[in-house]
């Protein structure tokens, strides 16, 4: 079939007033509505002036000046006689009429089309018009888009066709012929073939909502059908993208893709990160997030600044088949985000979204991190009459809290009994955590407003967006807004050739005034005092202990000093900490057919992120007081000079990242004769990244003048007050720069026999900067092969209660970047030496010339399957994976210079599943029941490591959760270890542990002789066993759906009480402490030891903190959100109001339905963290 596809004519798009008036972009409306300048009313009237031309040309004449398509079945053009015509603004039915009045062939005008046949004898013509029926049509989803490479069977003949980039199809067979219309994720639709079929307008409905089983998966290079592919994807519909509510894209992930874990049980996580793992780890030192692509190219910038609203859908390629074409970068799994864009021929389409959400504010009163007030002052007493804090009382550099200061003034007489028992009695009753939620913390508010347009005429499409997020965080003093703004733009000038151009704009600015977590007294001090009052009974702000002795402190002004009280909420106050980002991305991009099925393109993409934060201090800040005051020397006068001045102190830092991107790529996608189709694409592309930061301070800053004329002494080393130490003036300077090149050549192609059996292989080879000092060592050949086969379209398949199972393979590698070591010696510049002050370098990386690429072997095997009517479907997944040539670290002879050597030196390997099961619980009338159901399972363990490490630091940090992984070979990559520990002893309360296979208190003997084999291995940190239940119900414009998410099988580390009560004061803190063992017998009921008083046993600590009963089970079981939406029709007599209206709620982090510990922890925190607060939204989303 040939199909001409040129420049259709359409009428105007109609301004909506209403629009206009209800929204502040109507420039941008305006500017749409001019790209349609050259939009003419349809017109069918044809000049021509030919003089033995071929038939071809003037049909294309014909199709340019009427907008008509011309169909033509294989083998018609070569029967076509010469075309002679005069016409001028003659009618097109006149035109054809006269054209093939001289032809051997027939027309037939089909809507838009004319679809041309051979003329048959007379007797045969009989026959055919009995028999032979030919039907053309076009596939849309629901939403009226085009479905490409939608299959179009007539089974009973075996004959199969697809449909175009436009939906549209042609095909032949007899009268009564059934003919089956498919989309992999849609529901089939049959017809039956009879003579003068009409134009088919086909729209298939999918079969459910959740992870969209969508015929066309995005690997970033090319889309490619789902039926024909052999790797490992999930793909979510923009449906399943707008499901929750967040301001960040990545989020939105969580509990609705197979496979995929957020480890909120990490630091990175505890600050606010993303820490995600697409089936388990595949490195330890390397980067372990995945790679995120954004249409089309690696995002090199800040994730969380992507508007989640301009996303249309999201595929996440999980084996080598699928990510394998990302190279060196692709190990941990890819996640490809696709933008929104406008379609062809579509009218102006305009989508506001609005939302909502309330945060409540942290449960302070969760971490089990804490003493009552009492208690704490027992303990305080019981160490002063031991006279623990007589060396620490008077000292202006040690810190005394105010029960000791106020036991020290009833002790020198200062303060009467009465006074102090009085004084001591009210600080009983306080808790600061009463205060910092009061003074500190805020219900959190999200405002999220998005704007976009979209549509097209026959030449081009287009899609304008404008986001603007307002946050105020539940951190009073905190702050973030944002700004997006995004465009998009197709233009199809010539037949076959595709221009498009892309522009994003992000700007962000942040507040971070927040001083929450700057109320530790400091010193030997580790947190708050449990009775610290930031403010009166009238809120005015009073000072608390901080950095000094408070009675040093408070005395200070009478000496000559600044003020040197520090008050928390004077600080949050003055607190001028501001940041702010703008990131700019254009995509270009040309692409040409040169026959139908190759297309060649050219892309480029350029990325710039500037950002730059300013702290500014004023000299009411303690910070600038304290600086002053540290740094002033007395003169001879018995005043002081001020080698910092008296004003203010401005902290700059700035960051800059310029990426480019460019690629050339050739795609094939055709079916060779009968049952043979090949999708294929070979290319090249170059990228470069730069990023730049730099940092300092400026004394003496005038923020009003933006200027600073203060000459301050550097080099100098002063004598610092009050306790004598010399230092030079912080200057907090440094720079930075990090440079990444890369080239690459890669290649994919997937071969498809009768729609059934499908072979796929794919290659890259990757060259960097960064490893190897000769040409063949900087790059790495990756590669990947599958297999597919579709069983259920064989003959000999009869199961009709399973019409749809398909078998796949796939076997490659994929690869990881590790950027701390280089093949060549790098070095790093240091200012000010300590003995000469100038400039030195220190080595920061040793030359490695056999530096080599990280790589990852993965098998994987897979089932998708579907029961009659989508009432059962899914898929269910094996994989299998090693990780070779990781980075780790060997040791080394002291006489090399360094102690360990860094390169390709640890092996991991490591198994899984994934199991996705949809189910149509009832479809009746209004009422429909959906369940998506998902289990993954996967481990990992280091194979080889030959660096072990300290039995602490495998008790300390094996269990990964800090950020840094602890290797230990023959074990899990993330690991909770500890000390065999019996029963609590008798007569003291001690904990127990084994020593040469008997109950032991002597823990120095424990600690120093017992081996990393002797440890106690309780299990993973991370779970093994994840995944999700979501039940989504709706009932007419009705929807509520509700998603539960499941850990299990693993393990985490509870806190408990310091076993000495100077820890406990200093810091060491928990409500463990209430259980402790006091009395012989008390160890029936407690597993927490008694408390000794100084000096104590820090082995003893040390023991408990890492000893068996400490560990607890991680697995739980939670309620993640609840979404209840109403669809509110069109109304309007003769124009509707809109298209489409949906309202809806939305509650997030429900609560925890059922866990394993006894202890009521949330096992998915990081130590110390609160968990993360419920929220709420309320919101609509209107279509025009």
């Amino acid at each position: 079939m040939y199909n001409f596809y040129k420049e259709k004519l359409v009428r105007p798009l109609r301004r909506s007033s209403l629009v206009l008036k209800a929204f502040r972009l109507a420039a941008l409306l305006m500017v749409i509505l001019n790209m349609q300048v050259s939009a003419r009313i349809l017109i069918q009237k044809v000049s021509l002036t030919e003089k033995n031309s071929t038939l071809l040309s003037v049909m294309e004449k014909i199709s340019r000046q009427t907008g008509f398509d011309f169909i033509l079945p294989e083998g018609v053009i070569p029967f076509a006689r010469p075309v002679t015509i005069t016409v001028q603004q003659e009618d097109l039915a006149l035109v054809l009429r006269k054209i093939f009045d001289e032809q051997p062939l027939n027309y037939e005008l089909q809507e838009k089309m004319v679809v041309i046949s051979r003329k048959l004898p007379p007797a045969a013509q009989k026959h055919a018009i009995a028999t032979q029926v030919r039907v053309s049509g076009a596939v849309l989803d629901s939403t009226g888009k085009w479905l490409n490479a939608a299959t179009i069977q007539i089974q009973a003949r075996g004959a199969v066709t697809y449909s175009d980039e436009r939906g549209r199809f042609g095909i032949t067979g007899e009268a009564g012929d059934l003919v089956s219309v498919s989309f992999v994720g849609y529901q089939a639709f049959d017809f039956k073939l009879r003579e003068g079929m009409p134009f088919q307008s086909i729209r298939l409905k999918p079969v459910t909502t959740s992870i969209a089983e969508v015929a066309v998966v995005s690997t970033g290079y090319q889309n490619l059908p789902k039926e024909r592919s052999t790797g490992s994807f999930a793909q979510l519909n923009n449906e399943m993208v707008s499901r929750r509510v967040s301001t960040d894209i990545l989020s939105r992930l969580e509990g609705i893709v197979p496979g995929l874990l957020f480890n909120r049980n990490t630091s990175g996580s505890s600050r606010g990160g993303n820490d995600i793992s697409i089936r388990g780890t595949n490195t330890l030192f390397s980067n372990s997030q995945p790679l995120v692509v954004l249409d089309g190219f690696p995002f090199d910038g800040d994730i969380s600044n992507i508007n989640p609203n301009d996303i249309e859908n999201i595929t996440i390629l999980k084996d080598a088949a699928a990510a394998s074409i990302w190279g060196v970068r692709s190990g941990n799994g890819v996640i490809v985000l696709n933008c929104k864009k406008g379609n062809r021929n579509e009218k102006l389409s305009v989508e506001l979204n609005a939302n909502l959400t309330a945060s409540a504010k942290p449960d302070l009163f969760y971490n089990p991190g804490y003493l009552n007030s009492s208690d704490y002052i027992d303990i305080e007493q019981k160490l002063f009459n031991s006279g623990f804090f007589d060396g620490q009382i008077g000292d202006p550099f040690q810190i005394t809290s105010p029960v000791v200061n106020i036991l020290a003034a009833r002790r020198d007489g200062s303060l009467s009994s009465e006074q102090a028992e009085t004084q001591i009695g009210q600080l009983r009753k306080q808790d600061t955590r009463k205060q910092s939620e009061k003074y500190f913390y805020r219900n959190g508010i999200l405002q999220q407003y998005n704007l976009n347009f979209r549509g097209g005429g026959d030449k081009s499409d287009y899609y304008l967006s404008a986001g603007e997020d307002h946050h105020t965080a539940t951190l009073i003093g905190n702050r973030n807004n944002r700004i997006t703004l995004n465009a998009n733009y197709n233009f199809y000038p010539l037949k076959g050739l595709w221009l498009s151009a892309a522009v994003n704009y992000i700007q962000t600015t942040a507040a971070n005034n927040s001083t929450a977590d700057n109320i530790n007294p400091g010193g030997k001090y580790y947190a708050v005092f449990p009775y610290e009052q930031v403010a009166d009974g009238n809120g005015n702000a009073l000072a608390i202990v901080k950095g000094l002795n408070y009675e040093f402190a408070k005395n200070a002004q009478q000496q000559g000093y600044q003020d040197w009280l520090y008050r928390p909420l004077d600080e949050l106050r003055f607190a001028d900490n501001i940041s702010h980002s703008i990131e700019n991305r254009i995509n270009t991009g040309v692409q040409y057919r040169i026959i139908p099925g190759l297309d060649i393109a050219l892309k480029y993409q350029y990325e710039k992120q500037v950002s730059n934060a300013d702290n500014y201090f004023s000299p009411s800040t303690f910070y600038t007081r304290n600086l002053v005051n540290e740094y002033s020397q007395p003169n001879v006068s018995g005043g002081f000079t001020y080698p910092i001045p008296n004003s203010g102190i401005l902290q700059q830092s700035t960051g800059n990242l310029t990426s480019h991107h460019g690629r050339a790529q050739a795609s094939l996608d055709r079916t060779i004769g009968k049952g043979h189709r090949v999708n294929a694409i070979v290319g090249a592309e170059i990228s470069s990244a730069t990023t730049e930061s730099s940092g300092g301070t400026v004394y003496g800053y005038d923020k009003g003048t933006r200027s600073s004329f203060a000459q301050v002494d550097y080099a100098t080393y002063f004598n610092l007050n009050p306790e004598g130490a010399a230092a030079q003036i912080p200057t907090n300077l440094a720079f930075e720069k990090f440079t990444d090149h890369y080239i690459s050549y890669f290649g994919n192609a997937a071969y498809t026999y009768l729609d059934r059996y499908t072979f796929s292989i794919s290659g890259r080879i990757d060259r960097s900067n960064l490893f190897g000092v000769e040409t063949n060592q900087k790059s790495v050949p990756l590669y990947s092969t599958g297999l597919a086969w579709d069983m259920s379209k064989e003959s000999f398949f009869h199961l009709t209660w399973l019409p749809n199972l398909k078998i796949r393979a796939t076997y490659g590698y994929n690869a990881n970047v590790n950027k701390t070591a280089s093949a060549v010696t790098t070095l790093e510049q240091q200012s000010n030496s300590y003995y000469s002050g100038l400039p030195y370098n220190t080595i920061n990386s040793p030359g490695n010339p056999e530096l080599r690429w990280e790589k990852v072997r993965i098998a994987n095997f897979g089932i998708d399957y579907a029961v009659k009517d989508n009432v059962l479907s899914g898929s269910l997944e094996y994989y299998t994976k090693q990780g070779i040539d990781l980075f780790g670290s060997s040791p080394l002879a002291p006489s090399a210079g360094f102690s360990s050597f860094f390169g390709n030196t640890a092996n991991t390997s490591g198994h899984g599943f994934d199991i996705v099961l949809n189910s149509r619980n009832f479809y009746k009338d209004d009422f429909k029941w959906a369940s998506t159901l998902m289990i993954s399972y996967v481990t990992d363990k280091v194979t080889v490591y030959d660096s072990p490490a300290t039995t602490l630091t495998y008790l300390a940090a094996g269990d990964g959760n800090g950020g840094t992984i602890t290797p230990f070979a023959g074990q899990p990559v993330y690991g909770i270890y500890s000390f065999r520990s019996g029963p609590l002893t008798h007569d003291n309360g001690d904990p127990q542990g084994y020593l040469n296979g008997e109950l032991s208190t002597d823990y120095k003997n424990i600690i120093s002789t017992i081996t990393i084999a002797d440890l106690y291995f309780n299990g993973p940190s991370r779970p093994t066993t994840f995944g999700a239940v979501r039940n989504t119900f709706s009932y007419k414009n009705w929807t509520l759906s509700a998603n539960i998410i499941f850990k299990l099988n693993y393990y985490f580390r509870k806190t408990s009480t310091g076993l000495s009560y100077d820890q406990i004061v200093y810091g060491s803190v928990n409500r463990d402490y209430a259980d402790r063992w006091q009395n012989p017998g008390d160890e029936l009921r407690t597993t927490v030891p008694s408390i000794a008083m100084p000096p104590a046993s820090s082995d003893r600590q040390t023991f408990y903190q890492y000893s068996q009963g400490l560990v607890d089970k991680g697995d739980h079981v939670r309620l993640q959100d609840i979404r209840l939406s109403y669809t509110i029709k069109p109304f309007g007599r003769t124009t509707p109001l809109f298209k489409r209206m949906e309202v809806y709620a939305y509650l997030n982090n429900a609560g925890i339905l059922w866990r394993k510990n006894k202890d009521h922890l949330d096992p998915d925190l990081f130590s110390g963290a609160y968990p993360l607060p419920r929220t709420i939204s309320f919101g609509f989303n209107s279509k025009f």
